[in-house]
């Protein structure tokens, strides 16, 4: 009986020893885990902190729509047919002129302003012909450096000598002094308006 009662004894010691170190062992390993996934977690973490911080450094100045509208008509005639030209210079919503105005190594900032155009309309009885031009008819006139940055400023007509038109336009780089004229023709031809024949091109400044 009494050999029964000391096995039955050191058998408790031995299970509750086993279940001591079965909890410690457990104990040790959950830390390790948690500790792997955290480590695991960082280069994600400082991926997204970069990716914000990039977005953050960009500024960007949207410019306000023009909302007004230029225009101006001239009748005339050819073969003593009644003409009417009209021209509406005005702004597209569009943002589409972008300017970089940092420096080297500065913070990012871009410069954003709506797309000028001129619409051309000729009427005469019962034709109406249409046209519309933009910055990118004066690329070929104007120095690389300018057009990228210039938008349209305004569309006049000169004068009108038979079928030729003879306009300028100035175009400049928004919130400066460089401004450019060019001077150009449009010839009609059967009642359509012709391409545009560029005369001359300068520096006018403001």
């Amino acid at each position: 009986m009494k050999q029964l009662l000391s096995l039955i004894l050191i058998f408790s010691i031995l299970s509750s020893c086993d279940r001591k170190k079965s909890d410690k062992t457990q104990s040790e390993f959950n830390p390790k885990t948690e500790l792997k996934a955290e480590t695991k977690s960082e280069p994600k973490k400082e991926l997204e902190t970069i990716q914000s911080k990039k977005k953050k450094d960009t500024i960007n100045n949207y410019w306000a729509l023009i909302l007004d509208t230029i225009s101006s008509k001239k009748e005339f005639k050819i073969s003593d047919f009644k003409h009417i030209l009209e021209l509406k210079t005005y702004s597209l919503n569009d943002s589409s002129i972008v300017r970089n105005l940092a420096q080297d190594g500065e913070q990012a900032y871009l410069d954003h302003s709506h797309k000028m155009v001129t619409d051309f309309k000729l009427l005469t009885d019962s034709i109406v012909d249409k046209k519309q031009i933009d910055r990118t008819d004066f690329e070929k006139s104007l120095i690389t450096e300018f057009y990228a940055e210039c938008n349209l400023f305004s569309t006049e007509i000169d004068s009108i000598v038979g079928n030729n038109i003879y306009l300028t336009s100035d175009l400049a780089v928004p919130d400066t002094d460089n401004q450019w004229r060019v001077w150009y023709s449009i010839k009609i031809n059967n009642n359509r308006l012709g391409k545009l024949e560029i005369k001359e091109t300068d520096y006018v400044g403001l």
